[in-house]
């Protein structure tokens, strides 16, 4: 959803839409979760939430449910292309925290990597110390794979 389309009560809505499914809601639903109390609503309220679902229609993120809908009041429903949003919202807001995990992450690997590489010149230098330094070689290598199946869930998750 672009702000360029100027929506009113815009992070209103979008918070509406991350957090819930969209169906067969009527206005009313829309007030709930945005907390406008009935006595508080001032004309400026409803001109907004009226123009932004108008705009949401338009924009086709909601469908009205001509079936469910009555004279008074219509039944909303949400479309395919609000799921895109949702997930390019979920994209946006995931991808610079899960940038700053991969990079703690490799800098991890790394540091793992050079200390299986110092046990294992060690253990060149002296192959009786091998029995010394196998488990730690087998936590470090571990680690590494736990870390790399992280970075792995970050990239399902990006990416579903």
């Amino acid at each position: 959803m672009l702000k360029s389309v100027n929506l009113p009560l815009y992070n209103d809505f979008l918070k509406i839409f991350v957090e819930c499914e969209i169906v067969n809601w009527q206005a009313k639903h829309f007030w709930e979760k945005i907390k406008f109390n009935q006595n508080y609503r001032t004309n400026e309220d409803k001109r907004l939430m009226y123009v932004g679902l108008k705009i949401l229609l338009k924009c086709e993120y909601l469908e009205v449910d001509v079936n469910k809908s009555s004279k008074r009041a219509f039944s909303y429903n949400e479309t395919p292309r609000l799921n895109e949003l949702r997930d390019r919202y979920k994209k946006k807001k995931l991808e610079p925290i899960f940038s700053i995990k991969r990079a703690k992450f490799l800098n991890e690997i790394d540091d793992k990597e050079n200390n299986i590489k110092f046990i294992e010149s060690l253990i060149l230098d002296d192959k009786t110390l091998e029995k010394y330094f196998i488990n730690y070689r087998e936590k470090l290598k571990n680690d590494i794979r736990n870390i790399n199946s992280n970075i792995k869930l970050m990239d399902e998750i990006l990416n579903k």
